[in-house]
């Protein structure tokens, strides 16, 4: 049983922990999310999982602007990044509101369990969003039209666990 969380061999789920940046972007008419396209391009460039990127994108689930972080990289600049080159925006004030855990699988199993950190940063968007080429959709949406069910793996978690859908 792994009882110390050093990210060394033996310390860590052998399904991997994974180290993620997610903007929780409100604007006028909700949060904005969006439906995965091109998953070689989430795979190469926002380091999804290659057996997990065309699940996403073709699964027609909500999934929030996120990327794992580079290794090396900083939460701050992993939040920067997603925001200029996922939604090509700049000038969006974010603040780093909550640090979640996930541990997804069986806990008990250290063979199944994958672990999760999640940085949550927040931020007000005042003007127009364009769809970029990483996304099929890309919207704000009211919170009360969304549940956990309406996201790919993790993503409504993350914005259940913000407290902003149910």
């Amino acid at each position: 049983m792994i009882e110390k969380a050093l990210f060394m061999e033996g310390h860590v789920p052998k399904g991997g922990t994974c180290l993620s940046a997610f903007l929780v972007l409100k604007g006028k008419d909700g949060v904005l999310v969006g439906k995965m396209a091109k998953p070689d391009l989430w795979v190469k460039n926002f380091f999804v999982g290659e057996s997990f990127a065309p699940k996403y994108a073709s699964s027609g689930k909500w999934i929030l602007p996120a990327s794992h972080l580079k290794y090396g990289e900083s939460p701050d600049d992993a939040a920067k990044r997603i925001l200029t080159e996922q939604l090509g925006l700049s000038g969006v004030k974010m603040n780093l509101s909550e640090v979640q855990s996930h541990l997804s699988g069986n806990p008990n199993d250290s063979d199944a369990a994958h672990w999760d950190i999640c940085f949550i940063y927040e931020g007000k968007v005042t003007k127009a969003v364009q769809k970029s080429e990483w996304f099929s959709e890309l919207a704000f949406m009211k919170a009360s039209k969304l549940s956990v069910d309406d996201f790919t793996r993790g993503h409504g978690d993350v914005l259940k666990e913000f407290g902003t859908i149910r």
